[in-house]
């Protein structure tokens, strides 16, 4: 079961987080694909290897990508100067990938509630 914990917050739809290691790995609010996926081992605080490789394929330019593994996420993010730590369960470990994305869909499941305005998604949790 996939969560997201943390306060409400105001959440551009890219942003870095404050400790990751990998700053060249923007972090997206994505609204097509089919789960979390995470390209930054750093951020993973647990994760399961899978034993057989698998892989998925990009909508827009029809690229096949490998999924390695599962575990969950932690990264902090900092809103109007305020750090909050968000977790997220069950993410896709995807090396391949130049973003991590973070699916608008389960989030919404959770009960998290996402409004668009402007250039930026409110997230209340």
């Amino acid at each position: 079961m996939e969560s997201l914990k943390g306060t409400s917050a105001e959440t551009p739809l890219m942003f870095h987080t404050d400790f990751n290691n990998k700053p060249d790995i923007p972090m997206l609010l994505d609204s097509s694909t089919s789960d979390h996926y995470f390209a930054d081992l750093s951020l993973f605080t647990f994760y399961t290897l899978f034993n057989q490789l698998l892989s998925g394929l990009t909508i827009e330019k029809r690229l096949i990508f490998n999924i390695i593994g599962r575990g969950n996420i932690e990264f902090q993010t900092k809103t109007n100067g305020v750090k909050r730590m968000i977790t997220i369960n069950n993410a896709l470990y995807t090396p391949g990938f130049r973003s991590n994305l973070i699916l608008i869909s389960k989030l919404s499941i959770k009960g998290v509630e996402i409004i668009f305005k402007d250039d930026k998604a409110v997230i209340r949790m």
